[in-house]
């Protein structure tokens, strides 16, 4: 049975949480303890938001099933794990909580379409209190295709049992607006994470927005007044 009110997907890095720099710190550290320092900052932060394996191959020239590249994954996880996911509750962005618990109120239903392995997204999910607030959860894997290919968000939308034209995507990157728009759903784009409201545009966002407060309105609800401001956690350092 359909929803009455649109479902609403969020992507989770760079629009639920504020991880990109963290993210990109991260494949820096790795990057660097693995013989390829030496990869310009601008090329490593334009791969925030897409799978490991393919982060990898396309940082280090590696096939992605070479042990090279699953060296490089494994790394990443262990530094991430240990140095960013104690800070998930303060890398939340402020007013996501009460816009999701709003959104639940007033009747609509919302999944995590995310590029990360539901493991990684339920260490960040879970210690952020952001859990509870989805009716699903769709991660890398999941489906035949990940991002941008529409296959995530048609399996958010077969979850939720809301048909695809009254689903609503919300994300930073480019891949979200493209898998929106290939799974004929509408797209938001949130230009607080990690693309630019140009290329966001450019991709299919049906509307940008540049901060929660605006995303809410965009949402059709009153912006939140976030009951606690959280602090911005400083992002990994560069090696």
């Amino acid at each position: 049975m359909s929803a009455e009110r649109p479902a609403i997907l969020f992507d989770l890095d760079g629009t639920l949480l504020d991880t990109p720099g963290a993210i990109a710190g991260t494949l820096h550290r790795v990057l660097a303890e693995t013989g390829h320092g030496d990869v310009p900052d601008e090329r490593v932060r334009a791969t925030v938001g897409r799978p490991l394996t393919a982060v990898f191959a396309d940082l280090t020239g590696s096939p992605e099933d070479s042990a090279q590249v699953a060296e490089a994954v494994a790394l990443f996880r262990e530094l991430f794990r240990r140095t960013v996911v104690p800070e998930a509750a303060a890398l939340v962005f402020p007013g996501i909580p009460e816009l999701l618990r709003t959104l639940r109120r007033s009747g609509h239903r919302t999944a995590v379409v995310t590029s990360k392995i539901l493991p990684s997204a339920m260490e960040l999910l879970e210690p952020a209190a952001l859990v509870d607030q989805f009716d699903a959860i769709i991660c890398h894997g999941m489906a035949e295709r990940g991002k941008p290919h529409p296959d995530l968000a048609l399996l958010a939308a077969e979850r939720l049992g809301t048909p695809a034209h009254l689903c609503t995507v919300v994300g930073d990157a480019v891949d979200d607006m493209r898998m929106a728009a290939g799974a004929g759903m509408r797209a938001i784009g949130v230009a607080y994470g990690v693309a630019s409201a140009r290329q966001l545009t450019a991709s299919g966002a049906a509307q940008v927005v540049e901060t929660v407060a605006d995303l809410a309105r965009g949402l059709g609800q009153e912006p939140p007044r976030p009951t606690a401001p959280a602090p911005r956690a400083a992002p990994v350092p560069l090696p």
